[in-house]
């Protein structure tokens, strides 16, 4: 398989910082493949890990052989009291590494590199929050795929277009942390589907249909939809909640969980955490691998 961006499963940074760009209409592929390239030289040269994503149109414009036909647009999804809205993007740069100055010093490099080219739509630091939990207190991605596991999950499978490299999905959400802690232990648990002090999965009718668990843990013909979740805490007193992260070997495994989510699958049951926490930004992109960012 060619060399995926390795940067995406670098585990155990503390600090992040997540840009969206949106591309200038006079900005063309060779004046972006130069920002692109500036980028990646400021990032060889820091001690911190970057990955680069596309939205569809952009990578379509300067990989159109290296563009699987699924990378498409994010469209909005609204089912009964919620919404998911869509805010679709052209450039994603995620930077991430043990001391937040470095973090810093790279995000402005990057944003330097692409300030020729396109307006920050997005720029938010994320965190790690005492032992990688949300701002709910429970522990975010208990349940990611583990070791080789991660790839299988994350990466375009090798032999079909775009192989090495990864569909992404992204997300801000917004937390009514007031709502949700004013709810007893015992109905947050239900809420999510697992203990807050140690995050065990609930089992048996201690698990309801509309917990997030319940909703997000998919098996199609058998197949867990797995995906690989890099989601961040961000915010301040006032505003606060989750960059929500995810990378997948085909945007079915997060496009049927966010249906499940929403409620319009027709089985009557949504996503009761997203009575306390709505997504404001949504957002595909493509995280090529290696060989076709260097070929730009």
């Amino acid at each position: 398989m060619p060399e995926p961006q390795r940067a995406i499963f670098l585990e155990g940074s503390r600090h992040h910082h997540y840009l969206e760009y949106t591309l200038n209409d006079a900005t063309d592929n060779a004046a972006l493949a130069q920002s692109i390239t500036m980028a990646r030289t400021a990032a060889k040269s820091s001690q911190v890990a970057m990955v680069l994503a596309f939205g569809p149109n952009t990578w379509r414009g300067l990989a159109p052989d290296q563009t699987p036909d699924a990378l498409q647009d994010f469209q909005p999804i609204s089912g009964p009291g919620h919404a998911a809205p869509a805010t679709q993007r052209d450039i994603l740069i995620w930077v991430h590494g043990e001391h937040h100055d470095d973090v810093l010093d790279l995000a402005l490099a990057a944003d330097k590199a692409f300030q020729p080219t396109g307006a920050a739509a997005l720029d938010l630091t994320g965190f790690v929050y005492h032992d990688s939990r949300d701002l709910t207190g429970f522990v975010d991605g208990s349940a990611n795929p583990k070791e080789d596991a991660r790839m299988d999950a994350a990466l375009v499978p090798d032999g079909e277009t775009g192989a090495g490299g990864a569909f992404v999905f992204t997300q801000r959400w917004v937390h009514d942390l007031a709502a949700f802690n004013a709810v007893a232990i015992p109905d947050q648990e239900r809420i999510i589907g697992r203990t807050k002090p140690d995050s065990i999965e609930l089992e048996g009718d201690a698990m309801p249909p509309w917990s997030h668990v319940s909703r997000t843990d998919v098996k199609i013909d058998g197949v867990a939809q797995k995906i690989y979740r890099r989601s961040a805490p961000y915010g301040t007193a006032t505003e606060h909640g989750l960059y929500f992260l995810a990378f997948a070997c085909h945007p079915a495994r997060i496009q049927v969980q966010l249906d499940r989510m929403y409620g319009v699958t027709g089985d009557g049951e949504y996503d009761h955490l997203i009575d306390y926490s709505r997504a404001v930004t949504g957002s595909y992109w493509f995280a090529p691998c290696e060989d076709a960012l260097a070929g730009l």
